[in-house]
C-alpha cells in the first residue's frame, strides 16, 4: 500500500490531537515535524515513533517530500509556510484562524486553488454527531432566535494576550461558534458587536475581555453570541454552547458534550458521540488527498474564508461602534 506522507509545521499542544490519530492510520506515514522550539518537534517525533524532526520547514518540505502538510502555528505566523507548501504542490490542512487579515487568507486560497490542491481548515465541530443530530431536529422547523456563548479563562499561550498575534478572543477561540452559525443557518447579512475591558489584569494584554455580537442571517435568523476570556479557571460553569429557538421547540447544544430537544411533549438528550469527530475529520482529509475527491470535506479553505470574514467584521464593529454589512 502506498502511504500518504504527512508533515507538521508547529508541534504545540494542538498538533498532538492530529498526530495521535494519524499515526494509527495504516495508509499514513508521518515524515516530518518542525517547530521554532526544536525540542518540541523532537518530542512529538519520538511520541509518534515515525519521521524526523527538523529546524527548518523548507528543508523539511524538500527532504521529507510530504504529500500533505498540517500547519498548526499561532494566528500571526501564517503566510510564508503556506506559500512554500503550495509552491511545491503540497496539500494543506490549516488550523484556525488561518490568518489575521482577509488579504492574506484570500491570497493563500487563490494560490492553492490555482494548483488544484486539497485544503481543509480545522473547524472540527462540523464533524460532531451532536451537530448532525441538531440539524436533523431542525429539519422542517422555523427558527427565529439563536443565542450562544464561549466564555472562559485566558489561554496560557504566550502569543494570546495581544491583538497583533492573536486577533482577539472572538476570532481566536469563538470562531468555532461563528462557523457553526454559518454551517447551520447559512450566510450572515450584517453584524453589530460591542466589547469591553477592565476585568483581566495581565501585563501586555490588550484584548477585549468580553463582547456580544448580534448577527442577522440572510435567512432572517437573528443570533447573539457572547464571547469572553475573563472568568477565572474553575469558576462555576457558564453554559457554553448554542441554543436554537424554534417555533415549537428549543434545541440546546452543550459545547462538545450533548444536545437536547425540548418541546411541550418531548424532552430528549443525545449524548456525545458515537464516533470520535477528530478522527472523522482526519480521515476525511486524508481520503481527499488520496483520491482527489474533496466533496466530504466540510471546511475547505474557500468556505472557511467566509467564517474568517464574519469574525473580522465583528472585530471591526467593536472598534468602530458601527453595524458592518457583509
Amino acid at each position: 500500500m502506498q502511504k500518504t506522507r504527512v508533515a507538521f509545521v508547529g508541534t504545540g499542544g494542538r498538533s498532538w490531537t492530529h498526530i495521535e490519530r494519524l499515526k494509527d492510520f495504516e495508509d499514513v506515514e508521518l515524515v516530518g515535524f518542525m517547530d521554532v522550539i526544536p525540542e518540541r518537534a523532537a518530542e512529538k517525533c519520538a511520541r509518534a515513533g515515525q519521521g524526523k524532526a527538523y529546524e527548518s520547514y523548507t528543508e523539511m518540505l524538500d527532504e521529507a517530500k510530504p504529500d500533505a502538510l498540517y500547519v498548526c502555528v499561532p494566528p500571526a505566523e501564517h503566510g510564508f509556510i503556506e506559500r512554500e507548501a503550495i509552491a511545491r504542490g503540497i496539500h494543506l490542512f490549516v488550523e484556525k484562524p488561518m490568518a489575521l487579515s482577509m488579504a492574506l487568507a484570500e491570497e493563500i486560497h487563490s494560490l492553492a486553488q490555482a494548483k488544484h490542491l486539497v485544503t481543509c481548515v480545522g473547524f472540527q465541530d462540523r464533524y460532531l454527531d451532536l451537530i448532525a443530530q441538531a440539524r436533523q431536529w431542525m429539519q422542517g422547523r422555523k427558527v427565529g432566535l439563536v443565542d450562544g456563548a464561549w466564555v472562559g479563562d485566558v489561554p496560557g499561550v504566550p502569543w494570546y494576550p495581544k491583538y497583533a498575534t492573536c486577533g482577539g478572543q472572538l476570532l481566536e477561540q469563538n470562531i468555532h461558534h461563528f462557523d457553526m452559525l454559518r454551517y447551520l443557518f447559512g450566510e450572515p447579512a450584517s453584524v453589530y458587536c460591542a466589547g469591553g475591558r477592565g476585568i483581566v489584569e495581565m501585563e501586555g494584554y490588550d484584548l477585549h475581555d468580553y463582547s456580544s455580537a448580534v448577527i442577522t442571517m440572510e435567512s432572517g435568523v437573528v443570533a447573539t453570541l457572547f464571547n469572553g476570556c475573563y472568568r477565572a479557571g474553575g469558576a462555576p460553569g457558564f453554559p457554553n454552547g448554542m441554543n436554537i429557538h424554534c417555533a415549537d421547540c428549543t434545541i440546546r447544544y452543550y459545547l462538545r458534550d450533548r444536545v437536547t430537544f425540548d418541546s411541550r411533549t418531548e424532552n430528549i438528550t443525545y449524548w456525545k458521540r458515537a464516533a470520535d469527530w477528530q478522527t472523522t475529520m482526519e480521515r476525511t482529509f486524508i481520503d481527499a488527498v488520496r483520491t482527489g475527491d474533496c466533496s466530504r470535506i466540510r471546511s475547505p479553505y474557500a468556505d472557511a474564508l467566509k467564517t474568517l470574514r464574519l469574525c473580522l467584521a465583528c472585530n471591526e464593529s467593536m472598534e468602530t461602534g458601527k453595524v458592518v454589512t457583509l
